[in-house]
C-alpha cells in the first residue's frame, strides 16, 4: 500500500513539473507550423500555409514561411472567330475562375496579452512575394508582391504544441483582388 501511494505521488509530481517547465516563447525557441483557412469578403477560397517561427525573447518572434491562396475572380467571354451575330471580340458573357497565388512571406510579431502560461494573443506585421496563375482570358503568371497584418491567438493544448486562430489582410497592387482578408486555424509544434 505504501508503495502505491509513493508511486502515484511521483508520478503526479513529475506530470505536474513537466507542464509547470515548459517552454513557451522563450529566447532563441524555434516553431512550426501549418494552417488552412478562407477568405472572410466573397467566395471562399482556400489559403493554406506553412511557418518555421524563431523567438527572440518571451513577447516577440520572427516568422518565414510558404503560402498559397486561391482568389476567384470573373473574365469576360469573347468572341474568337467572326459570326453572323457578333464580330470578332465582342464580349458574349462573363466567365467565372479562380488564381492562384504561391508566395514566400515573412514578418515581426508581438504578443500584446497572454495570461504567460497557454494563451498569447499578438499582431504581426510582414510581407510576401510570389507569383499568380491565372487562366483566363489567357493562361499567365504574374508577380506579385506586398504588405500583410495579421492577429494570431494562440492557445497551448500540450507542452509543445498550440491551436492557432489567425485573421490576415493582404494588399497586393499587382493582383486581380488587391486586398484579401483571411482566416485560418492551424497547429504550432514548438522545437526543443
Amino acid at each position: 500500500m505504501e508503495h502505491l501511494r509513493l508511486i502515484v505521488i511521483s508520478v503526479t509530481l513529475l506530470l505536474c513539473a513537466a507542464g509547470a517547465f515548459a517552454q513557451r516563447h522563450y529566447e532563441n525557441i524555434s516553431a512550426l507550423d501549418v494552417n488552412y483557412g478562407t477568405s472572410i469578403f466573397g467566395d471562399a477560397d482556400n489559403y493554406c500555409g506553412f511557418s518555421f517561427s524563431k523567438y527572440i525573447n518571451r513577447k516577440s518572434y520572427w516568422k518565414a514561411g510558404l503560402g498559397y491562396f486561391e482568389k476567384s475572380y470573373e473574365y469576360i467571354l469573347a468572341t474568337a472567330e467572326p459570326s453572323g451575330l457578333y464580330e470578332p471580340g465582342t464580349a458574349i458573357g462573363k466567365g467565372h475562375d479562380k488564381g492562384k497565388d504561391f508566395y514566400v512571406d515573412g514578418g515581426y510579431y508581438r504578443t500584446l496579452a497572454s495570461n504567460l502560461k497557454s494563451v498569447y494573443w499578438g499582431i504581426g506585421l510582414g510581407g510576401f512575394i510570389g507569383t499568380e496563375y491565372v487562366r483566363h482570358p489567357d493562361k499567365e503568371y504574374s508577380f506579385i508582391i506586398g504588405p500583410k497584418l495579421e492577429t494570431e491567438l494562440e492557445v497551448f493544448i500540450l507542452p509543445q504544441a498550440a491551436l492557432l486562430a489567425r485573421i490576415q489582410q493582404h494588399w497586393n497592387p499587382l493582383s486581380i483582388d488587391k486586398w484579401n482578408t483571411v482566416w485560418n486555424v492551424g497547429i504550432k509544434l514548438l522545437l526543443y
